[in-house]
């Protein structure tokens, strides 16, 4: 856990950076050697940045899109739920993760610090397959040169030709890593410590390999950094943005709902109903139980505007400790995520990990993080091994992924829950037995769920180099 001498880096780094850009703006200097601020507090800005938007614009979406949570009383079901967007509502998420966290992660990249570099570098892998995998197509060669170039109209690359580049990326910031430079409290994720960003590194690597495993052939890529090992394994190793829990450093979901009207989601069915019907030990990590009656209530995803008026939040189930509080860190990568990855793997490539033990150490993983007993024993209840087909592997290990990510990782889960949902085996999208269920008052036909988001309106209308708007059904490149 952080210091609050850490903390205070923090908050003075982001009124650093807010107050500070104007001017910048107007130095004739380098911009990648700006005499006002150095890597180090750069560093600490673009990860403090990044926890930001992942938690405050993308994780809230997506609690709501992977169905983990619905709208509760005393509000009308909001146009996110029915499914309606316009291209306004992704502006935010955009311009927060290229003109905060890319910009100040291009800083460092481009810095003398090489340690910090290497970080910068492979943290912007990091965010660009984020913004790929919501956006598909988006500015990335041509991206944040605009103080150098001019070029405020970047063009877009297809997201195939981005993930193309990513591990390149990656590998140029493994080798940075490895020179004599030091790296202290500033890095917020893991403290400076080399051996730690390796394994995030060799685990993003895994998870880019992964995420095209149904439209490219990764094979022998995947066995290879398999055989190699050195990923992310235990809870020691989670990589996650601290807070606080103070004014001014609150975790970014809490602090945007309690400026309004706090935690108004309440507990969905279609996530609740699993847990409830396999016992499974996690549901009270999840969710609490309702104030009124001491059980756990949750109802069908959108359908909050058919309760009866004199319901309150009270009768019913919200996301836990876990999902929700004020000194809760912004997780950017599990042991659980990986070890599901490294199931897959081996279970469609044959790789060196046994694919039934990869799958049981997830589970596991994930009862030790929520400080649960016996997570091996759930596991193995759950007869990996004695599933005879790879496509009911999949879905072993697609739902309890979904499970697992439960209120750390609910844009990560809504990301891989499309990835699982193939035309062959619809098991989110089944109108008939899928996990995710119909909001009642859905835009969209039966079995339908978005799969993109919208360019915000803001490129629409400022970038003359922008694709034409899609449709939420529209799909990335790695999702068929």
């Amino acid at each position: 856990m952080m210091n609050l001498k850490k903390y205070f880096i923090l908050l003075l780094t982001f009124g650093m950076f807010m107050s500070c850009s104007d001017e910048l703006s107007d130095l004739n200097v380098d911009p990648n050697k700006s005499p006002s601020a150095n890597p180090e507090e750069v560093l600490s800005s673009a990860q403090g940045y990044l926890g930001y938007v992942i938690d405050a614009q993308y994780n809230v979406r997506s609690a709501l899109w992977a169905q983990y949570w619905t709208w509760g009383p005393g509000v009308a079901i909001g146009n996110i739920e029915r499914y309606v967007s316009d291209g306004t509502d992704y502006d935010n998420g955009w311009a927060r993760m290229y003109s905060g966290a890319l910009t100040d992660l291009t800083f460092v990249e481009n810095s003398d610090a090489k340690v910090h570099a290497g970080i910068a570098k492979i943290l912007k892998a990091y965010s660009f397959q984020l913004l790929v995998d919501h956006f598909g197509s988006i500015p990335f060669s041509e991206a944040l040169s605009g103080a150098t170039t001019g070029n405020f109209a970047p063009n877009y690359d297809d997201g195939q030709t981005v993930y193309n580049a990513l591990i390149p990326l990656i590998d140029e910031g493994l080798v940075l890593l490895a020179s004599d430079d030091e790296v202290g409290a500033e890095d917020f994720v893991y403290n400076g410590s080399v051996d730690q960003w390796t394994k995030f590194a060799n685990s993003l690597k895994l998870k880019i390999l992964m995420r095209q495993s149904n439209v490219k052939d990764v094979s022998a890529e995947v066995r290879a950094l398999v055989a190699n090992g050195n990923f992310i394994e235990d809870v020691t190793d989670i990589a996650a943005v601290p807070f606080a829990g103070i004014s001014g450093s609150e975790n970014p979901m809490y602090a945007s709902f309690e400026r309004s009207l706090g935690l108004f989601y309440i507990a969905s069915s279609s996530a609740m109903t699993p847990l409830v019907e396999t016992s499974d030990p996690r549901l009270a990590s999840f969710y609490n139980k309702a104030a009124a009656s001491g059980n756990y209530v949750s109802i069908a995803q959108g359908s909050i505007d058919n309760e009866p008026f004199t319901n309150s939040k009270a009768n019913y189930s919200v996301g836990g400790s876990v999902a929700y509080g004020a000194a809760n860190g912004v997780v950017l990568m599990t042991p659980w995520e990986i070890w599901f990855l490294r199931a897959e793997a081996a279970a469609r490539f044959g790789t060196a990990d046994d694919a039934g033990t990869a799958f049981e150490n997830a589970v596991a993983a994930n009862f030790d993080f929520l400080g649960l007993a016996d997570g091996a024993t759930f596991a193995t209840s759950l007869n990996f091994d004695g599933l005879a087909t790879l496509k009911d592997k999949l879905v072993a290990i697609g739902t309890q992924k979904w499970i697992s990510m439960n209120g750390t990782q609910e844009d990560e889960s809504w990301i891989e829950s499309r990835r699982f949902n193939t035309p062959d085996n619809p098991m989110f999208h089944n109108p008939t037995n899928g996990i995710f269920k119909k909001p009642t008052q859905s835009v969209l036909g039966d079995g339908i769920h978005p799969s993109i988001w919208l360019f915000p309106q803001s490129e629409m209308s400022l970038n003359q180099s922008a694709p034409a708007q899609r449709t939420l059904t529209d799909k990335v490149f790695w999702d068929n």
